[in-house]
């Protein structure tokens, strides 16, 4: 295949990161598959050439993993995002990838405060009655620190990182060019370049907190008579694009067994509560929550079910909801061909 023009490379010092950590991870045939050493200074391609790779005792998905987590905040949402595509990931990868974790650091309470002072105009000493310094937790893209309203009601306020909007652009132009050159390799299979633009979609739009924000509100008016789905509320004046301000959820974590002992409702019960919450959004919305993990599940005393942070929902188009319920038919039936058939149809993303 012909080389691109070094032009093509916007940021050449992350680009060269970005190898440096594929062959440290044990992906060098990647890389000259690629022919990305053409775009590195002949110095810097030997000192990465010296970097020891980690070999075959370990798996390929559990590498590439690895590998993910060391490349930062992008790279973490796109395996995450990979993780929803059994259309295209094998299975193997997609168990590992399941384990991405977001355990990033925090940024600094002074930075997160003045964020949250620059965007809401007013100092959080006038904002909210309490605002705690420590974050309660961090991910890729933000982090969640408490407050308590002037009314008393305690509150989860979630600042988007600083500079995060850019870092990801500068990635995803990255990202773009790099899936470019694998749809001219063995990996065209997976469709590269759908994968990117799925993955672009998705984490432009879960960069808009005030998009999440619309999110939370939609949720609770389409479960406004739905005692079983717990919705925060969202405090439109303390929110903008890059802060929302919510309901703090206090509740049992899915796993935490000794506080659902304490939960009027049991397992059995809650089972049946979150298939009815997930069949409504699927089959009666069209629209639902589409990061569904333990972290983001809470069980409140009453035996009802909140789910926490919003910003990845999925949409079903009618199509959609039809396929769907022939999956169903067909697993119940043990037809493996055509619930293979049906999960490649559900997972392609629309163009």
């Amino acid at each position: 295949m012909e080389l691109p023009p070094i032009r093509a490379i916007r940021n050449l010092g992350r680009f060269i990161e970005i190898v440096s950590v594929l062959v440290r991870h044990g992906f060098g045939e990647v890389v000259d598959q690629l022919r990305l050493w053409g775009y590195i200074p002949r110095l810097k391609r030997r000192t990465i050439q010296r970097e020891e790779e980690l070999r075959s005792e370990q798996s390929l998905a559990y590498r590439l993993r690895l590998a993910l987590e060391d490349l930062g905040p992008t790279a973490i949402k796109f395996g995450q995002v990979m993780s929803t595509r059994p259309d295209l990931i094998p299975v193997e990868i997609i168990e590992e990838l399941t384990h991405l974790q977001e355990n990033v650091p925090t940024f600094p309470s002074e930075v997160a405060i003045g964020l949250v002072e620059g965007e809401l105009g007013r100092p959080v000493t006038e904002l909210f009655a309490e605002f705690e310094r420590t974050p309660l937790a961090a991910g890729s893209l933000g982090q969640v620190h408490r407050a308590k309203h002037h009314d008393g009601t305690p509150l989860a306020v979630k600042i988007r990182r600083p500079n995060i909007v850019r870092e990801i652009e500068r990635d995803i132009s990255l990202l773009k060019f790099l899936a470019a050159q694998a749809a001219q390799t063995w990996l065209a299979p997976f469709d590269p370049p759908g994968l990117v633009q799925h993955f672009t979609r998705t984490i432009r739009r879960e960069l808009n907190f005030r998009r999440e924000a619309r999110t939370i509100q939609e949720f609770a008016r389409l479960f406004t008579d739905d005692a079983t789905l717990y919705v925060p509320r969202v405090y439109d004046d303390l929110s903008t694009d890059a802060v929302v301000t919510m309901e703090f959820i206090e509740g049992c974590r899915p796993s935490d067994d000794e506080c659902l002992s304490r939960v009027v409702a049991t397992k059995p019960q809650l089972a049946v509560q979150g298939t009815h919450i997930f069949m409504r959004m699927a089959f009666e919305f069209g629209f639902f929550h589409g990061d569904p993990h333990p972290g983001n599940i809470r069980v409140l005393p009453d035996g009802s079910i909140a789910l926490i942070d919003y910003g990845m929902v999925g949409m079903l188009s009618e199509d959609n909801r039809e396929q769907l319920v022939d999956l169903f038919l067909a697993v119940a039936q043990q037809d493996a061909a055509r619930a293979e058939r049906l999960v490649r149809r559900l997972g392609r993303p629309s163009r």
